[in-house]
């Protein structure tokens, strides 16, 4: 997925569904941006996952959420209190003006110049761990990852691996919500891969690089004539560690972003790509949609045991509340 499309507060989730403690980013469209046909033999839900679209956001978000709850209990009954992480809130690439968020490219560009955002650094675990006595940091990964924190390695789509915990707190929760660790690397890592591989091919797709060519048109006539918004980021960033930096270059990434968006905006860019991954799902080769129909089956039913957690979760915390004793 092109990334500098995706509002800076959820590029780190949707670049590798990234969860807290150990875990290995169309209202504006119309025309012909709508929703593009299901592909023959292929369920709506493969297609969001290949693209992470459709369900896939609000299915991640619930994941991460119940994963949190499970390890944070895990944690605490080996009187660890690690803090409650923020609520993701995964734009939905349907939504081309949440995509673009032309509001954050105003404060902070494509976010290569300007810091991370302190509140999140709060309900950082790492922060929490450095916290501890060097005694209960040792402890601490333990229960978290068991000791030694032993891994086995996982095949993943294509040649991808990865290496995953297999004891602790983490591998705990992992397999109450997905069976094992294994299927939950895949529920993790797999629409990534996919996603970057459909994005890749739907890129040369002629009705994107139609697109692609008014979005030159657009960004020429403000004076930044880059080749692509993929162009401008990769030019910026290596201006960046080149050197260049200062209230002058911020104001160039923050120009440049803006401009970029509201471009994006105007060619329907996103919803255009979006269409064009959702359309190439069905061309994936026999054994990977076989692959992605596993991976799916998997997914759809961590998701619902994810929301059976936050469920279960929601009717303790209410029913404690309403135990409680009314104030004096």
């Amino acid at each position: 997925m092109h990334t500098q499309l995706i509002s800076k507060a959820a590029a780190a989730f949707l670049t590798g569904c990234a969860l807290v403690a150990g875990a290995v980013g169309c209202t504006a469209a119309t025309q012909s941006t709508g929703p593009a046909p299901e592909p023959a033999g292929v369920s709506t839900t493969m297609t969001d996952l290949a693209t992470r679209s459709g369900r896939w956001p609000t299915g991640a978000a619930q994941l991460q959420a119940a994963f949190d709850q499970l390890d944070r209990e895990c944690l605490s009954r080996a009187g660890f209190r690690l803090p409650s992480t923020p609520k993701v809130s995964l734009p939905v690439p349907e939504n081309e003006a949440a995509a673009i968020d032309l509001d954050g490219r105003k404060q902070h560009g494509y976010g290569i110049s300007t810091p991370g955002d302190s509140s999140a650094a709060t309900a950082n675990p790492n922060a929490y761990v450095s916290s501890l006595p060097s005694r209960d940091q040792k402890r601490f990964n333990d229960v978290q990852f068991g000791p030694g924190a032993p891994r086995t390695a996982v095949a993943l789509y294509g040649t991808g691996r990865a290496a995953v915990p297999t004891a602790g707190c983490v591998a705990r929760a992992r397999r109450a919500l997905a069976g094992d660790v294994q299927a939950w690397a895949a529920i993790s890592y797999v629409p990534q891969q996919l996603d970057d591989q459909l994005s890749r091919k739907a890129s040369r797709d002629a009705s994107y690089q139609a697109a692609l060519a008014r979005w030159r048109v657009c960004m020429a006539k403000g004076g930044y004539p880059y080749a692509s918004p993929e162009a401008a980021v990769t030019r910026l960033r290596r201006e960046h560690e080149q050197g260049a930096s200062g209230s002058g270059f911020r104001h160039l990434e923050i120009a440049v972003a803006v401009a970029d968006g509201e471009c994006a905006s105007r060619t329907h860019l996103p919803s255009i790509l979006l269409r064009a991954r959702r359309q190439l799902t069905a061309q994936l080769p026999a054994g990977n949609l076989s692959f992605l129909r596993s991976v799916t089956e998997s997914w759809e039913s961590a998701v619902a045991r994810a929301r059976s957690v936050l469920s279960d979760t929601a009717l303790h915390d209410h029913a404690a509340g309403s135990a409680s004793p009314p104030a004096r």
